[in-house]
C-alpha cells in the first residue's frame, strides 16, 4: 500500500463526499476542485498529477471563475521546484499541515470519562457544527453535515460534564482517516485530545484497520509523533493573490 497516496486519498474523498450531493464537485486529468456555496468547508483545489505551469495556468483560471473562495491545497512531498513555481506565479502560503499515518499495531489507555457521540438528529447536528466553531475558528454549515451523514461519520467528544470536542472518521478501502479533532478552547489543557486520539486508534485496532491517515498542524504534529504517527509529506495551502 502507498501509504501517500492513501492519505491524499482519504482525504480528497472526504471533500468529495461533503459536495457531491451540492453537485459543486470536479475532476478532470491535471487537478480536482470543490465547494459549498456560502460555505467555508471544504472548498479546495488539488493537484492530481506532476504539476506544470499549464496545470497551475488552469488551477488560477478556476480560482478566478469560482463563486466561493478556493484554497489551493498542495501535497509538498519533497519537490522545491513546484513550490518556488506556485510562489512564483501569485500565489501566497497561509498555513502548513503535515501529511502523517500509522499502522495500529496495540491497544492505548483510554480515559473511561470520555465518549464519541455519533451525529446523527438534526439537534446533534446543530450542536457539532457549533462546536467545530468553537474549536478551529471557522464554519462548517449544518446542511452540509445533514446531507453527507450516510457517507461521513461525524463524532461529538463529549464527558459527563458536556461537549468538550468534535471529530470526524472516514473510511477509503483500508484506511482510515481522522479529520477536525478539536477541542473547544474552555476544554482544552486536559489531555482530551491525546484521550480521543487514543480512543479512535483502538477502535481502528478492534476494526483491523491497515492504515490511519491524518493531516496535523504543527501545534498537534508533536503529540501524533509520540503516537507513533509518521510524517511524509507537507500539504501547503495557498490563496491566490488579489
Amino acid at each position: 500500500m502507498d501509504s501517500i497516496k492513501s492519505n491524499i486519498n482519504n482525504l480528497t474523498s472526504l471533500w468529495k463526499s461533503a459536495t457531491v450531493p451540492f453537485q459543486t464537485y470536479s475532476e478532470g486529468e491535471g487537478f480536482g476542485y470543490c465547494y459549498i456555496k456560502n460555505s467555508q468547508w471544504p472548498n479546495r483545489i488539488w493537484t492530481k498529477q506532476k504539476l506544470t505551469i499549464e496545470i497551475l495556468n488552469s488551477i488560477m483560471e478556476t480560482i478566478n471563475q469560482s463563486p466561493e473562495h478556493l484554497t489551493f491545497s498542495y501535497f509538498d512531498e519533497g519537490n522545491s521546484d513546484a513550490v518556488e513555481l506556485i510562489l512564483g506565479d501569485g500565489f501566497t502560503e497561509n498555513f502548513i499541515q503535515y501529511g502523517m499515518s500509522l499502522k495500529p499495531h496495540q491497544l492505548l489507555d483510554t480515559s473511561s470519562d470520555l465518549n464519541f457521540l455519533q451525529v446523527k438528529k438534526r439537534d446533534e447536528i446543530t450542536l457539532w457544527c457549533q462546536s467545530f466553531e468553537k474549536a478551529f475558528g471557522y464554519q462548517i454549515d449544518p446542511e452540509t453535515v445533514e446531507s453527507s451523514l450516510n457517507k461521513i461519520d461525524y463524532f461529538l467528544i463529549e464527558t459527563a460534564d458536556g461537549i468538550v470536542g468534535t471529530i470526524i472518521l472516514y473510511q477509503t478501502g483500508e484506511v482510515s482517516g481522522i479529520h477536525s479533532l478539536g477541542v473547544i478552547p474552555e476544554k482544552r489543557g486536559k489531555g482530551y485530545a491525546k484521550s480521543a486520539m487514543h480512543m479512535a486508534l483502538n477502535l481502528f485496532y478492534n476494526q483491523g484497520v491497515k492504515l490511519v491517515a491524518l493531516q496535523a498542524s504543527e501545534m498537534a504534529r508533536t503529540m501524533y509523533e509520540k503516537l507513533g504517527f509518521t510524517t511524509e509529506f507537507i500539504m501547503r495551502n495557498y490563496s491566490l493573490k488579489k
